[in-house]
This record gives structure tokens, sequence and C-alpha cells, in this order.
């Protein structure tokens, strides 16, 4: 189901001649004005063996399913968007070319060093996506 889901919103924006991206992995970003309570909440929802990193102080990762990990981040004030869909690629500057390639901005590449290469867009009704590249 969540793959549908995740085709249907990517799929205006990412139709085209070219093959579009495959996606292996996503993170959902999540806002939380309250790491330690949001810590506690989703450790019960998703339950006690789930797979949690912190990889960034004010950041918590939590492995949903398999394939997906919510990315619960702390901020005093809550924005009028909520969660932000990121796809994990292969390599951030190739895919941002190709993209580029077909008229979509995918924002800047944002390098955190040893952690994440990132960046974070809107598709065209103001929906927030960003990509990401691991070390």
């Amino acid at each position: 189901m969540r793959k549908i889901i995740l085709s249907l919103l990517m799929g205006g924006a990412l139709a085209s001649g070219a093959a579009a991206q495959t996606f292996n992995e996503a993170t959902v970003a999540v806002p939380v004005n309250s790491l330690e309570q949001a810590k506690d909440w989703y450790g019960k929802f998703l339950g006690e063996g789930a797979e949690m990193i912190e990889p960034a102080p004010g950041v918590l990762e939590i492995k949903a399913t398999p394939n997906m990990w919510l990315q619960l981040y702390e901020t005093e004030q809550m924005p009028e968007t909520g969660a932000v869909i990121r796809f994990l690629v292969d390599d951030m500057a190739a895919t941002q070319s190709a993209y580029a390639a077909k008229g979509i901005d995918t924002g800047e590449a944002i390098e955190v060093p040893a952690i994440v290469t990132y960046s974070e867009f809107a598709d065209p009704f103001g929906n927030q996506l960003g990509l990401y590249d691991l070390p």
C-alpha cells in the first residue's frame, strides 16, 4: 500500500520519456516539539524492538518498515506543513543532474560530513520532498 501511495505522489512529477528513479528506501521527516516524548511514544507505537539511531543532536531516526525510516526532529515551533518525504539515492550529484535535465529542481545538496548529504524541495503543490545520500 505504501508503494502505491508513494507512486501516486511521485508519479506525475517523475513522468517522462526516461525511466524514473527507483528508490529502495524512504525517510519521512516528522517535526516534534519534544524529542524525548516522541521517542517514548513512537517506541511504544512501533514496538520496543524498533531500531533507533540518533545521527545528530535533536534528531531521532526509527526504522518503521524494512524500507522506511521515520526521522523525528525537534523544533520549538511546529511548521504549518508537517511531514517531509525523503528518498535515498546512490549518488546525489548524478540524481540531481538527472532531475535537472527533466526540469525538476531538487534544491541545494547540503553535506553533513560522515553522516548524510541531503536536499529539500517541494512539488508543484507545496508538498515537501527530499533526497538523501549516505556515505
